[in-house]
């Protein structure tokens, strides 16, 4: 809960809103928030049945080629901190429906590559007419309609 203030989604408090405010937003932590027995094909279907997204085995093998992962049975924890971070932003790609995307550095343990299939992710959901916020220490390169907060020094 904020400390002052509330927080607002449509012109409503979203307190108030709960499971229909949620279904309209996809939030990514900073930590990838995968399952370690779990191959990414399976983590990444998990969480767009959780969030109701029904998804076919062939999107969920595209999203994560678009991150150059396989779809294979390779449990997510013999992957790299980059490859699990990857496996958790496919998601991005399976949701274009949501209007809301909440990101917490989605760029760190990233390389040059996958860093910009994410920029390019981002850049077309806003021109969708999305929103996008998230959180960064790196430089972004992302085009289009942005504003940038920096907190560089900001008081609690």
């Amino acid at each position: 809960a904020p400390t002052r203030g509330e927080v607002r989604w449509q012109g409503k408090p979203i307190g108030a809103l709960r499971e229909d405010f949620s279904r309209q937003l996809v939030y990514l932590g900073h930590a990838p928030g995968v399952k370690d027995d779990l191959s990414a094909a399976e983590n990444l279907s998990i969480t767009c049945a959780l969030a109701g997204l029904e998804v076919a085995p062939d999107s969920v093998r595209e999203a994560l080629g678009r991150y150059g992962l396989p779809a294979g049975e390779t449990p997510v924890k013999k992957l790299s901190q980059g490859q699990r971070k990857r496996a958790a932003l496919a998601r991005l790609v399976l949701s274009e429906s949501a209007p809301l995307w909440l990101l917490d550095e989605p760029l760190a343990a990233l390389d040059a590559a996958a860093a910009k299939v994410t920029e390019e992710l981002i850049a077309r959901h806003v021109a969708r007419g999305a929103s996008v916020i998230y959180t960064t220490h790196q430089e972004a390169h992302i085009e289009g309609p942005v504003r940038v907060l920096n907190l560089e020094g900001a008081g609690a």
